[in-house]
């Protein structure tokens, strides 16, 4: 399995993204990933912790930026990029591993595609997911759906409301090449209680950003690294704490 990383920006690193990048590193390579195997996709060069990125000229969505890995992602397909017989898990700069994921336990054969929903509702949640190099028409699909304005149920057209629309209508026998997995693998920050009643124990992504203004007052440093949640436990482990802290979210 590979370990996909990509942050594509026009403008470079933003002061938290440089960090994100960095916590990531570190922790991959804490839980045990090889360097080959984490695979940094940006704009720009970069290295560190001996994980040098593979730089690419197109990717960047500047219709919904948030899309960009996706796009990104599409890319890499146009290029022959991926290889046969590999599972790729792409995730969101701020879904923090907690804990060894193996390809055995995702039980992907027979599928392209493994997505994780929020855990509260049954929509996809994008930030956290593995593919195959069978997924590249899915995901030419998705990117094709991403555009301004709203879409036939005036849902705002990016990646998820894309997504959600193809499985929806079952495009191209779409959901017989998919698989549901459990939120363990991108915990959010919202219902708690109810999220963590359902995910598979322990947990092995949380998916937060510390100071998102989407999070619209929601503490998630509190809630994932101090406790501050119905469980009235962190949901960080002590490794991942101690990364954090050294970047300084304390």
């Amino acid at each position: 399995m590979k370990n996909l990383l990509i942050y594509v920006n026009p403008d470079g690193f933003d002061a938290e993204s440089s960090k994100f990048i960095k916590i990531q590193i570190e922790n991959s390579l804490e839980l045990g990933w090889k360097p080959e195997d984490i695979v940094l996709v940006m704009d720009f060069p970069y290295e560190y912790n001996g994980v040098k990125a593979t730089v690419v000229t197109k990717g960047y969505c500047p219709i919904k930026k948030e899309a960009s890995k996706i796009t990104t992602i599409v890319h890499l397909f146009d290029i022959g990029f991926f290889e046969e017989n590999t599972i790729y898990w792409s995730h969101d700069l701020d879904a923090y591993q907690l804990e060894p994921i193996t390809e055995s336990e995702l039980e992907l054969e027979g599928v392209d595609l493994g997505l994780t929903d929020y855990g509260r509702k049954p929509n996809w949640q994008m930030g956290s997911f593995f593919f195959k190099k069978s997924a590249g028409d899915i995901f030419r699909a998705i990117a094709a759906r991403i555009a301004p304005g709203l879409d036939e149920n005036r849902r705002e057209r990016h990646d998820e409301t894309a997504i959600q629309y193809l499985t929806d209508n079952d495009i191209g026998n779409i959901n017989a090449r998919i698989k549901r997995l459990n939120n363990t693998y991108n915990f959010g920050m919202r219902r708690i209680a109810l999220c963590y009643e359902r995910a598979i124990k322990p947990l092995r992504v949380l998916h937060f950003h510390p100071f998102h203004p989407r999070n619209k007052g929601l503490d998630t440093l509190g809630i994932a690294l101090h406790g501050k949640n119905s469980l009235n436990f962190p949901l960080m482990n002590e490794r991942l704490i101690k990364i954090f802290n050294h970047y300084g979210y304390s």
